[in-house]
């Protein structure tokens, strides 16, 4: 189990966070605990009462200026406990951190692959006194030890929450789960991988043969549904409704990853963009600008006209999994532009050799090699650009962009910050 512990300086904020999960079906309210005067059931209570009742408690104290206690615990992936054992759980992470006689609200999330629960209170007791937070976090880690031997959970130092990432497969319309295939790749898609359009969330699931398509519900409200895509990149199969398939990947969901998206490569375009442009500066031609951009693990994906003219140009860096339209790094990389300095017929990437000098670059000729000597297989662009996210992808670092990615997404929701 993992535990997280955030403070914050108003605990409204926590309990609505929760209470929208609640509210969107991703989460439910287990239990109240000791919300002294109030004779309503526990699903009867409304958010603002809920928040009301801890905010009055938090308002005994001028001198608390976080007042917020917001804890979440976290089982292990595949852990399969009930309801009942859940606030037991809690019941008893709250009596040994000192607040079993506070006011406390409970909350199992459904949001993720790993149970866990939300529990929210304040750090001022009824007599306006601040609860002690020394040691606080020693405190935490020892009460998480000791749940994992009283429920029989499974031991944080020797379960993985966050196991190596498994190669992302394309979809393959017959052969498996359609719904679970595709739900994977989606799912991947948006947990993974910084993107700040639609057209460019389009892009990364059409490198998995994934489409998705807006479409209207009811009202004005916009829905997404998505399917498979055959080896011509054309629509095969039913198609899913996205509030159908796990975690619900709906449109307001792709549009808060845009939104943290766009933020998160804003902060790194600059070094990408520096990168590029000395790059651009020494190529000779399209495919020499191509192997210089794979030096720096960046691959350029072309948009090209049935026949055959390019018309738009977009950049994925593979190391960060950040994909970024042209006109994103500069105009000097907009289609037009990189025609003028590279040559007005765009050529695609060759093949590199086994003699390049950079170590990333031979990996890519290795690649691209095994892909060639499969003769009933063509070298296409999409079939590469997966070969090199999970060939120079395949480190910790991507977890950084994921914790960013949260970061950004808490902010963009203009609520304290949440563990």
């Amino acid at each position: 189990m993992i535990t997280r512990i955030s403070s914050g300086s108003s605990p409204a904020g926590a309990v609505f966070y929760n209470e929208q999960k609640v509210g969107k079906g991703e989460a439910q309210r287990l239990a109240l605990r000791n919300f002294e005067g109030i004779r309503l059931a526990t699903e009867q209570l409304t958010p603002s009462m809920v928040a009301g009742k801890l905010e009055d408690r938090a308002a005994l104290s001028e001198r608390v200026k976080l007042p917020t206690f917001h804890v979440s615990l976290a089982l292990a992936k595949g852990e399969v406990v009930p309801a009942e054992d859940l606030l037991a759980i809690a019941d008893q992470y709250m009596l040994g951190m000192g607040y079993s006689r506070q006011p406390y609200a409970v909350y199992q999330h459904h949001d993720t692959e790993h149970p866990h629960i939300h529990i929210v209170s304040v750090r001022v007791d009824e007599t306006g006194k601040k609860i002690s937070d020394k040691f606080e976090r020693e405190k935490s880690n020892t009460l998480r030890q000791q749940i994992e031997k009283d429920f029989g959970l499974q031991i944080a130092e020797h379960a993985a929450l966050r196991p190596q990432r498994s190669e992302l497969r394309p979809v393959h319309y017959g052969e498996g789960d359609l719904k679970r295939d595709v739900s994977a790749v989606v799912q991947s898609i948006l947990k993974d991988f910084h993107f700040s359009t639609f057209a460019q969330y389009s892009q990364l699931l059409k490198i998995y043969n994934v489409q998705a398509v807006e479409v209207v519900l009811d009202g004005s409200k916009r829905g997404l549904k998505y399917s498979a895509l055959d080896g011509e990149g054309k629509a095969v199969g039913p198609s899913l409704k996205a509030s159908s398939l796990p975690y619900r990947p709906t449109m307001e969901v792709v549009e808060r990853r845009m939104k943290a998206g766009k933020k998160i490569k804003g902060d790194r375009a600059g070094s990408l963009r520096k990168a590029a442009d000395a790059i651009l500066s020494q190529s000779r031609d399209w495919n020499d600008f191509q192997q210089r951009l794979l030096r720096i693990n960046v691959r350029a994906i072309p948009h090209l006209t049935k026949d055959g003219n390019l018309f738009g140009i977009s950049f994925l860096d593979t190391r960060s999994r950040a994909i970024y339209a042209g006109s994103e790094l500069g105009k000097v990389f907009t289609a037009g532009s990189l025609k003028q300095a590279l040559g007005e017929e765009y050529s695609p990437l060759r093949p590199p050799t086994l003699q390049a000098q950079s170590p990333s670059l031979r990996q890519e000729a290795k690649l691209a090699q095994a892909v060639q000597a499969q003769e009933t297989e063509s070298y296409g662009q999409a079939d590469l650009i997966r070969q090199l996210l999970y060939a120079l992808s395949a480190d910790d670092g991507v977890h950084e962009g994921e914790q960013e990615l949260k970061r950004m997404l808490k902010k963009s929701r203009q609520k304290p910050r949440l563990s």
